[in-house]
């Protein structure tokens, strides 16, 4: 479903662990006091780091692209307010923007801490491992929130169209497809009130993190997968 690169944004997000590691290794040869270092650190303007220097408004804008590219291809059945699709762009991209200043700021939280506590740069870029934001994780969030788009949109279309309207649960059928969304794709074409019965929520947020499957208008039985279905079952 993806129409952007989201490899390329976890390659960015990677840039900026990469610069705090290098950095906090400079800081621990420089010979400085742990004050004076802790002083740098304190005022590093992590908004401006993340997103101005290290160019993610721009990996942003990227993304933002990508829900244009996605809300082309997607077919439209009933009627849908532009507001409420420019809504839910505006508030992923300030979801994304937040979690990333939040994940720099737990960076600078990192390295205050390891100074005062005298870690080496090894220990300090396991630490980092252990607890920072990673580059699959950046991957990970802006995928979920551009299916989750696509799914609101179509939830938002249903909710507009006539209430008997047929839906069926779309998406890859492989080793990696949920018991749920498996059970959900083998009980055919169902109404908006039906999925929502059979699973809460599923039509917008997917029936778990990173769901690869949504809720697409049913319009021939060709989209019914229901032997592929139950052979990826029987293998689960």
């Amino acid at each position: 479903m993806a129409a952007f690169d989201s490899e390329k944004f976890g390659n960015a997000w990677s840039k900026v662990q990469d610069h705090f590691t290098v950095l906090y290794g400079k800081l621990e040869k420089s010979g400085a006091s742990r004050e004076t270092i802790i002083s740098e650190l304190t005022d590093i303007d992590i908004e401006r780091l993340v997103m101005v220097e290290f160019r993610l408004n721009g990996e942003l804008e990227a993304v933002m692209s990508g829900y244009v590219k996605e809300l082309q291809k997607m077919r439209a059945f009933a009627e849908i307010n532009e507001n409420i699709i420019k809504s839910l762009m505006t508030t992923d991209v300030t979801l994304v923007k937040s979690k990333l200043i939040e994940a720099g700021n737990t960076i600078k939280s990192t390295m205050i801490q390891s100074v005062i506590g005298g870690l080496s740069e090894e220990a300090f870029a396991l630490r980092l491992e252990a607890i920072g934001f990673q580059p699959h994780q950046a991957n990970a969030l802006v995928n979920e929130n551009l299916r989750r788009f696509s799914r609101s949109v179509t939830n938002e279309m249903a909710n507009n169209a006539p209430p008997a309207t047929l839906y069926i649960w779309e998406g890859p059928i492989d080793e990696r497809t949920s018991a749920e969304c498996l059970d959900l794709m083998s009980l055919g074409p169902m109404t908006q009130a039906e999925f929502e019965s059979v699973f809460p929520g599923a039509f917008i947020n997917g029936t778990h993190f990173n769901c690869r499957h949504q809720a697409q208008r049913f319009l021939s039985k060709e989209q019914f997968k229901g032997s592929e279905v139950k052979e990826q079952m029987a293998h689960a």
